[in-house]
């Protein structure tokens, strides 16, 4: 049976955590990528022959490809994460992607951080740069992990380096499908104990808008409610099948640690399958223990109320 008194007091503990905190460096290495394909002269001679416009492009082109795997290469063998953020993405072509990204290093001592900021970068169908596009996912992509730094940065003067305190941030790719590309960034900060928290954006590859999470349904749709639902059940099945999983939910006796519901604000992707998934932080929906949570919701759920386009693979 449920202990509930410890449960709410997981709760309790959790939220009094400052909210920036971490986990074990999760990366130590930082990878510039940068790569600039050198013009070829036409006059250039090859075996005696002169190379047409035709074949000039193509050794660009070629040249530019082989860049692109030598790139991948590095980033495979020197970063995971990275590489995992990267394998779905497309050698030429792609119109969203990570281009670069900066660290901040820290060890003060009994605390340090490690945050990697993602760079994107978003190009029209006709490969041209859409500055207003990047800048507006990059702003804001650097205004949430500065104020993880930011707080970082106070709490060691608050305890003069001493609060024990690990902050991690690293970032990946959750969503590249033909219309829509999701970056999502995770945020561990380990002090007593551990929080774990969890930020998805998404760009309209035809639009290069910002979407949210009322943008892929329906207008009318009571989504809100049915995606609430579905949830609840999953965690009700859960629980029946593993006495180990425990959930903020159906709790009679403290009904004010019960989980609320979804609202428009919720983390989510699309996965491979084409199939939509909620991320919840650490201590939401869930005692510590279970560590952060995630929900996939049959198609079929939402089947009427979606649209379709943002779901094509």
């Amino acid at each position: 049976m449920r202990d509930i008194v410890e449960i709410s007091k997981m709760k309790q503990d959790y939220e009094t955590i400052p909210i920036p905190l971490d986990l074990k460096q999760r990366v130590k290495e930082g990878i510039a990528q940068a790569k600039k394909e050198e013009d070829e002269e036409e006059g250039k001679i090859m075996k005696g022959k002169k190379i047409s416009k035709k074949a000039l492009l193509g050794l660009k082109i070629s040249g530019g490809a082989v860049a692109a795997i030598v790139a991948l290469a590095l980033i495979s063998n020197l970063n995971a994460p990275a590489a995992r953020a990267m394998e779905n993405i497309p050698l030429l072509g792609s119109i969203v992607k990570v281009v670069t990204f900066r660290t901040f290093e820290s060890s003060d001592k009994e605390m340090s951080a490690n945050v990697k900021i993602p760079e994107v970068e978003v190009r029209d169908s006709s490969g041209k740069k859409n500055d207003a596009a990047t800048k507006k996912i990059n702003d804001a992509v650097d205004q949430y992990t500065q104020k993880i730094i930011e707080q970082y940065k106070e709490d060691v003067i608050a305890t003069n380096g001493e609060g024990r305190e690990e902050v991690s941030v690293d970032y990946q790719v959750v969503t590249d499908n033909r219309r829509l590309y999701s970056l999502k960034i995770d945020t561990v900060i380990a002090l007593n104990t551990s929080g774990i928290t969890v930020k998805i954006y998404h760009i309209d590859k035809e639009t290069g808008k910002m979407v949210q999470l009322k943008d892929i349904f329906k207008e009318g749709t009571k989504y809100l409610q049915a995606l609430t639902e579905e949830i609840k059940n999953q965690m009700r099945q859960r629980m029946a099948e593993d006495d180990q999983e425990m959930y903020f939910i159906d709790d009679e006796d403290m009904p004010e640690i019960n989980w609320k519901g979804l609202t428009e604000d919720a983390n989510f992707y699309i996965n491979k399958k084409g199939n939509l998934v909620f991320a919840f932080d650490k201590y939401e929906v869930a005692p510590g223990y279970m560590g952060a949570c995630e929900f996939e919701i049959p198609q079929g759920v939402i089947s009427g109320m979606v649209k379709g386009e943002y779901f094509v693979k």
